[in-house]
């Protein structure tokens, strides 16, 4: 499969976000480019919106919040 060309974007952040960021991809075993380019991907995806809200009422109905 051809690799899709990509393009270069010099993002500047605060420090705690960086930190924040490059914790998220340790922990994903990923690096903070792919990260990113995830959180990105995921911010225009309606499913991921509805999981996350769906996984919230798990939690909040098991600790009998709601």
């Amino acid at each position: 499969m051809p690799e899709v060309e990509q393009v270069k974007f010099v993002l500047r952040l605060p420090p705690g976000l960086h930190k924040k960021i490059k914790r998220r991809a340790k922990s994903n075993n990923t690096s903070m480019n792919n990260e990113i380019t995830n959180i990105l991907n995921d911010s225009f995806s309606s499913s991921t919106t509805d999981k996350k809200l769906t996984d919230l009422i798990k939690r909040l109905e098991k600790k009998r919040v709601i």
